[in-house]
C-alpha cells in the first residue's frame, strides 16, 4: 500500500525562521543582476545529534582570480576576501530549525571563486576529515529533482532537506515528495510544507517516516515544485554505528 501523508513543520517554528527570513531579504536588497544567490545548506555550530553527537560546519573560499570578488553573507557588511589565498568564510551559524543561509556572490567573478563546506562530527577526536557538502549556486536550482540510491537499511538514518531560494511572500507553499523502490514502483507519497518564506523543509529519518519504503534496500525520491518555484534538494545518510555521513545530492 502506498502510503499518502501531508508532513507540515510545527507552528512554532514558524518566528525563528521569520527572523532568519528577514535577515535574508536585507542581503536582497542588493541588486540581484549584480550578484548570484548560493545555498549554503547546512552552517551549525556545536548542534547536538542522535547517538552523543555534536556536528559543526566550516566555510573555506578561494578567490583565483586577479581581482576582488564581493561576497555579501546575508546582513552583515559587504566581505572581500583577499586574492589567491584560501580563507575561512565568516557566516553566520544559526540554532534555528532551518540550518541553511543564503549568501550573495559577485556574478562577474562568481565562476573564479571555489567554495568547501565541510560538516564534523566533534564529538568523536577519531572522525575523518569530516563530510564535504554541496555549495549550491542558484543556476544549480530545478523545478524536479531525483536523488538515486538511498538506502533504508535499519543501520542508517537518511534525512532529506529540500530548499528553495527565499522571496517576499511567506505564503505556504508545499512540494511532492515520492520514494519508489528500483523496479519504479512508488512506495511513499507525501506533500511537504516549507517553512518561512519559504525555503527549507526536512524529513529527518525517511525510514520512519515512510515505513513503506523498508521493503526496498534502496530507493528512488523525487521532488517536485507544484507552481515551477525553483529548489534544490540532498539526503544525508548516516551510519548508526560509525556516524559517519554521506552525502546523496542531484549530480
Amino acid at each position: 500500500m502506498i502510503s499518502r501523508t501531508r508532513l507540515t513543520i510545527p507552528r512554532y517554528l514558524f518566528a525563528a525562521a521569520a527572523v532568519s527570513s528577514s535577515l535574508t531579504r536585507s542581503g536582497a536588497a542588493q541588486d540581484l543582476i549584480l550578484s548570484e544567490r548560493v545555498l549554503v545548506p547546512v552552517t551549525v555550530r556545536n548542534v547536538p545529534g542522535a547517538f552523543g553527537t555534536l556536528w559543526s560546519t566550516e566555510l573555506w573560499y578561494r578567490n583565483n582570480s586577479t581581482r576582488p570578488v564581493i561576497v555579501f553573507p546575508l546582513a552583515t557588511s559587504d566581505y572581500v576576501p583577499t586574492m589567491n589565498r584560501t580563507v575561512p568564510l565568516p557566516i553566520f551559524t544559526s540554532p534555528n530549525y532551518d540550518p541553511s543561509q543564503i549568501i550573495y556572490v559577485e556574478r562577474d567573478g562568481i565562476d573564479d571563486v571555489q567554495f568547501d563546506l565541510r560538516l564534523f562530527n566533534r564529538s568523536d577526536p577519531k572522525a575523518t576529515w569530516g563530510t564535504k557538502l554541496p555549495v549550491v549556486r542558484e543556476r544549480e536550482f530545478a523545478d524536479a529533482i531525483s536523488l538515486i540510491n538511498v538506502p533504508t537499511a535499519a543501520g542508517f538514518r537518511s534525512a532529506l532537506r529540500i530548499y528553495a531560494m527565499p522571496d517576499d511572500s511567506f505564503s505556504a507553499e508545499t512540494v511532492l515528495v515520492q520514494i519508489y523502490a528500483n523496479d519504479e514502483r512508488l512506495l511513499a507519497s507525501s506533500e511537504m510544507s516549507f517553512v518561512g518564506a519559504p525555503r527549507y523543509a526536512a524529513v529527518m529519518s525517511l525510514a520512519d517516516a515512510f515505513p513503506e519504503i523498508r521493503q526496498a534496500d534502496r530507493v528512488r525520491v523525487h521532488i517536485e515544485s507544484h507552481n515551477g518555484r525553483r529548489i534544490w534538494a540532498f539526503v544525508g545518510v548516516t551510519s548508526n554505528m560509525t556516524q559517519e555521513v554521506s552525502i546523496v545530492t542531484p549530480d
